[in-house]
């Protein structure tokens, strides 16, 4: 791995590093201050030797990892050893004493409390491109279609609608192929998304997969994910439709990240079954696990039975009508409940006056017969509570590909299946700034939908499971050294004269 920041990179707003020059007191480092404004570190002299234009170039780089990882640490909140003295467990460690929050959360928020947050959904068709090519080419002229990918990915995570990569990215997708290692998928995210950013957490179930990036300072702020799984049905031995849900905390912020694939369909029956499958996510869920067991299994009456075995549905293929349901919805518990995935959701309208409005650009005609929105007007139902960004896209679903120009099916109506709504409590204060699909991208008869938010995060206590720093070494090991070899490739590079050699070795390596 390398301590590089390479030209034409979007940069990563409040990264736990930066290449500005700190000022910094002296009695606080005075050390680690004077060493990154030593010239010699900056300053290149030539050597009476000769050297290779590679040996000056790993030397220059070397030296600009070595500034960089000083003036980082002299941006560090120093532990002062008298403190450290107090053996008290709660100094220097991720739970803080209450004097301390600001200071944490300001240190990662130089610029206020505001968590930008990307959400991704994409119903992949089992797009078998999307693992075949997962792999590294051994030459350039064989590396095309591992670009391609990579170019789709980084439209989809990496949109040129921002200006900085978001703090926390979630990727939500539907019909994986459930042939491939899922690692690789992770993986492939792990090396589009950069290493600025590590893999969280994951859930997979059946075709579906919920991948959480964190920027990887703010790890050390989180309490331990808990998860759940809402089955609906199954097709044959393969498990097609369910509610994948991770719940977490950072800082005094709670959060509740959805991936659903409903029922598909567009008849009565259909309508009925993505109804059923919307309520049972909110009435089914077993976890936030505090606030299960404080306001759900006391009314139920369920003893000391555990809560996975009490609320969570058995592995069958019927439907839940049968499984345990409650009134009370679980998700009210969190501050901040985002959820994306593949909802079905359909026009009640021909499939000519769609195909005519689209060509209008009229979205807001079809989206007054939109299903989703019709259920949005029924107050008191569980759909009121929820918020959409507007939709200035066409419908998302189904695509013919057969062909290149973005055709839809002729005998499906075109609709907007793929969704990413949220909720909030009224001292959350979260905003989503951007909703669009992404047009480029072709492998599958779904459009890729993606959702930016701003999220003013909470100060306050960690209270539950810290998760220590926890995130998924392999992925992010894996996913660093298949950046590199491609790098040292060109693949993926826009202009490849402005291409750094890759070194086989790195002198510093640095993770905090």
């Amino acid at each position: 791995m390398k301590n590089e920041t390479e030209e034409g990179q979007p940069r990563v707003r409040g990264a736990s590093f930066s290449l500005e020059p700190v000022d910094e007191e002296p009695e606080t480092n005075t050390t680690s201050a004077e060493l990154a404004q030593d010239n010699s570190l900056l300053n290149h002299h030539a050597s009476p030797h000769p050297h290779t234009s590679i040996n000056t170039t790993q030397q220059r780089s070397r030296r600009r990892s070595s500034v960089s990882i000083l003036q980082a640490l002299a941006h560090t909140q120093l532990l002062a050893t008298h403190d450290a003295r107090k053996r008290n467990f709660l100094v220097g460690s991720g739970r803080q004493v209450p004097e301390n929050v600001m200071n944490d959360i300001s240190s990662c928020f130089p610029n206020g409390r505001l968590l930008t947050i990307m959400v991704a959904t994409w119903n992949t068709g089992e797009a078998s491109q999307l693992y075949e090519q997962n792999f590294t080419p051994t030459a350039r002229d064989t590396a095309k279609p591992k670009e391609r990918m990579l170019d789709d990915m980084c439209d989809i995570l990496l949109p040129t609608f921002l200006d900085y990569v978001s703090d926390l990215i979630v990727v939500c997708t539907q019909e994986t192929s459930v042939t491939k290692n899922k690692t690789d998928w992770e993986v492939l995210l792990q090396e589009v998304i950069g290493p600025v950013h590590v893999l969280f957490h994951s859930l997979q179930f059946g075709t579906l997969s919920l991948c959480i990036f964190l920027r990887r300072d703010l790890i050390w702020y989180c309490t331990e994910p808990e998860e759940d799984i809402i089955k609906f049905r199954a097709v044959g031995p393969v498990r097609t439709k369910a509610s994948l849900v991770i719940t977490f905390n950072m800082f005094g912020t709670s959060f509740m990240i959805i991936n659903s694939h409903f029922e598909s369909g567009e008849n009565h029956e259909h309508r009925s079954g993505r109804q059923l499958n919307f309520q049972n996510t909110l009435g089914k869920l077993s976890i936030p696990h505090e606030f299960v067991q404080k306001n759900l299994l006391p009314s139920q009456s369920l003893g000391n039975f555990p809560i996975a075995e009490s609320l969570k549905q058995a592995d069958s293929i019927a439907s839940l009508d049968s499984a345990l349901s409650t009134d009370v919805d679980a998700a009210q518990a969190c501050d901040c409940v985002l959820w994306a995935g593949d909802m079905n959701f359909r026009v009640d309208m021909p499939n000519q006056d769609v195909l005519a409005l689209c060509k209008e650009n009229n979205y807001a005609e079809i989206l007054r017969k939109d299903e989703f929105r019709m259920l949005q007007q029924k107050a008191g139902d569980r759909y009121f509570g929820f918020k959409e960004a507007e939709i200035t896209f066409p419908p998302t679903y189904k695509f013919d590909l057969r062909y290149h120009d973005d055709t839809y099916a002729k005998n499906r109506t075109p609709s907007y299946t793929d969704r990413i709504i949220y909720r909030d409590k009224p001292t959350s204060q979260i905003q989503c700034t951007q909703y669009q699909s992404v047009q480029t991208v072709k492998h599958s008869d779904h459009k890729p939908v993606v959702a930016h938010f701003n999220l003013k995060l909470k100060p306050g206590l960690h209270k539950g499971n810290l998760a220590y720093g926890k995130f998924n070494h392999e992925v992010y090991k894996r996913g660093c050294e298949q950046r590199e070899r491609h790098h040292s490739l060109g693949v993926g590079i826009v202009n490849d004269a402005r291409r750094r050699t890759a070194h086989s070795k790195s002198s510093v390596c640095v993770l905090q």
